[in-house]
């Protein structure tokens, strides 16, 4: 069956296997209570209002807080046909612009396949990995509800800069600027070293107020200056966190003089580690805006 997108609009196309069949994974995405704890979330957030009319014509509203935030999701279903596709509009606000989602849902083995088409429309430059990496971490969450265990949890991060492009780049690249902000706010980096290139590694280490030493490291995967740095990272000293080999991946984006960076971090081993990590990320790329400040 073919999909429901424009073929002609820019579209970002994401799959994922599943070990349930086609049934259980489709009836995941109406189950209300479900739908909670996975559509739309993210690490450290409070579902607060879930919404479901399943059948064509019919909507969405899946609201969840996010710190002082409040986020919304809207659609309306255009195609429900159990248990092999789901096509529906999706917007931020309940009267705003609205995009295409179409989801098709296919045996494989004694599992599925699910193939998800998001039709971007214009989305702003550099976003497309933002939107990537959520809908990832989406189909993460949807592989918990249907009884996979071990699934990981993906960081999405917003920070924009003021400083050029070129500065933010060097800052995540060179040893000397990575001694003065790759840490939590209150820690200090003791050492960074680092190898730039693909298969070249990188490694630092830092201490907390309370006198604890942590370090990690890692390996670069993907290297386009001064746009996109993939590296993998874990913990090579730190007893509070599982221990994983995750990715992170850096899309630097330029805007009249700024610098609009997103930051993913995937392969997480718990929803606990998740937010751990974004609260030592924060604090990290606080001291990273004052470097970019004096860059600049």
């Amino acid at each position: 069956m073919g999909l429901a997108i424009d073929a002609t609009m820019p579209t970002l196309l994401v799959s994922r296997l599943f070990a349930a069949p086609p049934s259980v994974v489709f009836d995941a995405w109406f189950d209300r209570k479900a739908v909670g704890a996975w559509l739309f979330t993210t690490p450290g957030g409070v579902s607060k209002h879930v919404e479901i009319d399943a059948k064509v014509g019919g909507g969405f509203a899946i609201h969840e807080q996010r710190g002082d935030t409040l986020a919304t999701h809207f659609g309306v279903y255009r195609e429900i046909s159990r248990p092999i596709r789901i096509v529906f509009t999706l917007s931020m606000t309940a009267s705003g612009s609205s995009t295409l989602v179409d989801i098709a849902i296919q045996p494989n083995g004694t599992g599925s396949l699910l193939t998800l088409a998001h039709q971007l429309a214009s989305a702003p430059a550099g976003m497309e990995v933002s939107i990537r990496a959520g809908w990832e971490s989406i189909l993460e969450g949807l592989a918990r509800a249907v009884g996979e265990v071990d699934t990981s949890h993906t960081l999405i991060m917003h920070r924009t800069f003021d400083a050029p492009r070129i500065l933010v780049w060097k800052a995540w690249t060179e040893a000397d600027h990575l001694l003065r902000w790759m840490c939590p706010a209150d820690f200090r980096v003791l050492f960074a070293e680092n190898d730039l290139r693909v298969g070249g590694v990188w490694r630092s280490g830092m201490r907390s107020p309370e006198g604890e030493e942590y370090i990690h490291r890692g390996e670069y995967l993907e290297i386009e200056k001064p746009s996109r740095l993939v590296f993998s990272h874990t913990w090579e000293r730190n007893d509070l966190e599982p221990r994983a080999l995750t990715k992170i991946t850096v899309a630097l984006t330029e805007r009249e003089g700024k610098t609009d960076m997103i930051f993913v971090h995937a392969g997480l081993a718990t929803e606990e580690s998740a937010c751990s990590h974004k609260h030592g990320w924060t604090g990290a790329f606080d001291n990273l805006a004052r470097l970019a400040s004096e860059l600049g």
